[in-house]
């Protein structure tokens, strides 16, 4: 009987095991702000401790790939970053450690998004995006197929 049992709790166990390595991640705590000069970013929320707040508006221009953003902004808090007060002040160390952790763990369509809009050569300029999206585009590729999340999707 014993046995039985155990066999029975590594099955489960195998069984959990296997529906976590496609989970996808997102922000639980999303607030719209048409005002934000940013496209996303976490702040610390007096009714639920932290929440993404992103421009709908960007978001409408930029598509997918603003899903990616939100999920990046909800990273820093998931991998106990402080939460700086202007998304521009990461070091390059923890905005790489956020993009990977959402190339591997956000939607595999947003990632592919992100990655056409950092590769593009006419971005607008009124979107504020951090750091080298060349190099970022990179990481978060590479990191995406390190996962076995890359999927080209048109």
């Amino acid at each position: 009987m014993k046995y039985i049992l155990v066999k029975i709790i590594l099955f489960f166990g195998i069984l959990l095991c296997i529906s976590c390595s496609n989970t996808t991640v997102q922000p639980f705590w999303e607030i719209p702000d048409p005002s934000l000069p940013e496209i996303a970013m976490i702040r610390a929320d007096p009714h639920w401790g932290t929440a993404v707040i992103f421009n709908p508006d960007t978001c409408t221009e930029i598509g997918e790939a603003c899903g990616f953003f939100r999920t990046h902004a909800f990273a820093h808090g998931h991998l106990n970053h402080q939460l700086l007060a202007e998304p521009s002040a990461y070091p390059v160390s923890l905005e790489t450690e956020a993009d990977c952790w959402t190339a591997k763990y956000g939607k595999a369509n947003e990632t592919f998004a992100i990655v056409k809009l950092f590769l593009e050569e006419d971005v607008n300029t009124k979107w504020k995006i951090h750091g080298d999206q060349k190099q970022r585009a990179k990481t978060i590729k590479s990191c995406a197929i390190e996962a076995g999340r890359w999927i080209e999707t048109g």
